[in-house]
């Protein structure tokens, strides 16, 4: 019911996944999410996860999770017209601050009502857009 409210916790979530692929954890980057379906229907495994870190390591230096990166205006949020998710998109932030990677999530609100916990689905890690 509180917009304000709900959308901090979805941040907290995504860092908690962004914690867990940052120090390679990956039962914790995955702990957060409700399905491990991305938008594609392929499964995120932790071998994926770690995939997708190495590439962006070879980009990046590392992942930054500091106060400028948890900012807020790195995180843009997008209601589906039908009303039942939202689209979010997190930056990651990168030493360089090219912010050219993003991880894009579907929060199911039906469901995350249900829970009393937003309720996410990795829909893409990677590339802001193609250059």
């Amino acid at each position: 019911r509180n917009e304000r409210v709900f959308t901090a916790a979805i941040r907290t979530r995504i860092f908690t996944f962004l914690r867990g692929l940052q120090s390679g954890d990956a039962e914790q980057a995955l702990g957060v999410l409700e399905t491990v379906d991305d938008a594609g229907g392929e499964a995120w495994t932790g071998e994926r996860l770690a995939g997708v870190l190495e590439a962006y390591l070879t980009e990046h230096q590392r992942l930054r999770l500091d106060p400028e990166a948890r900012n807020l205006r790195h995180t843009y949020v997008r209601p589906s017209e039908d009303r039942q998710s939202w689209n979010v998109q997190q930056m990651l932030v990168d030493p360089e601050e090219h912010n050219d990677w993003v991880a894009e999530l579907e929060v199911d609100l039906p469901r995350s009502r249900e829970s009393g916990a937003p309720v996410l689905r990795l829909l893409r890690l990677g590339l802001l857009a193609a250059r």
